[in-house]
């Protein structure tokens, strides 16, 4: 059983019935499309974007993600992405890693892709709340440091990093 309690725009609330031990037991999640993300190298350096987190009041140093549309093959969205927040289209993604990052309370799958070949094409398509993000293009020595020191909190960003470097990666 399910029902929905509310539709936004990214994501839908609905309240989901399980049996457990002979008993109903209900409880509220989020369904979501899916979203996508890129860890990129240019000439040996991250690109990642600086951009303000309403729902955290803070400003995060990131890899360069968003939210799969309508149906959207994720490899395309990865490529949308790109050119939205950075400006560089990817000229090959290789799948880094997929993962849930809260299964108690959403079905969120992010899928992290790896890029090394990219070629400059132009910002186009942010959304109206992304007009103030920066690009910011960082060594991986130093983007490790940061996590280390608590300055990169966003856990898409430290997955693909950590998960980079013990591929050899970066």
């Amino acid at each position: 059983m399910e029902e929905v309690i509310y539709k936004a725009k990214k994501f839908t609330l609905v309240r989901k019935a399980r049996v457990v031990g002979g008993r109903t037991v209900w409880g509220e999640y989020l369904i979501h499309p899916g979203a996508v993300a890129v860890l990129a190298l240019r000439g040996g350096r991250i690109v990642m974007v600086r951009q303000f987190r309403s729902a955290i009041g803070e400003w995060t140093l990131e890899i360069p993600a968003g939210t799969l549309e309508g149906g959207e093959d994720p490899e395309s969205a990865a490529v949308r992405e790109m050119i939205e927040e950075t400006g560089y289209k990817p000229l090959r993604l290789v799948p880094l890693l997929e993962f849930y990052p809260t299964p108690g309370v959403s079905n969120e799958l992010i899928r992290i892709y790896f890029t090394d070949k990219l070629e400059y094409v132009g910002v186009s398509g942010r959304d109206l709340g992304e007009v103030d993000m920066s690009v910011v293009e960082v060594a991986p020595e130093e983007a490790l440091e940061m996590i280390k020191r608590g300055e990169v909190k966003d856990s898409k960003t430290i997955i693909a990093l950590l998960t980079a470097r013990l591929r050899g990666l970066i």
